[in-house]
């Protein structure tokens, strides 16, 4: 944005052009609900929901207690394979 300046050569902001985005409530809203929707897919991988749910999906089984059993075999067999360091 350019600039003018004063009879006091103090630099003053032009007006803006019309049509120039303003944060409008409706563009606030959408970005508060994308902003959820990332925290809780992250909250879904810290706390395993989603690996679960990838789980169900490649098992072809639906979720109930023995699946979930499964899961948890499998995951903790796969962490027991991993090299530990230090």
């Amino acid at each position: 944005m350019s600039s003018v300046s004063c009879s006091a050569d103090t630099p003053v902001r032009e007006k803006p052009q019309p049509g120039m985005a303003k944060a409008t409530p409706n563009r606030i809203f959408a970005a508060i609900i994308r902003s959820s929707a990332v925290l809780v897919a992250v909250l879904q991988e810290i706390f395993d929901e989603s690996a679960y749910q990838r789980f169900l999906e490649r098992s072809r089984v639906q979720s109930s207690a023995k699946a979930y059993a499964m899961f948890q075999q499998e995951t903790e067999h796969a962490k027991s394979r991993r090299p530990r360091c230090c």
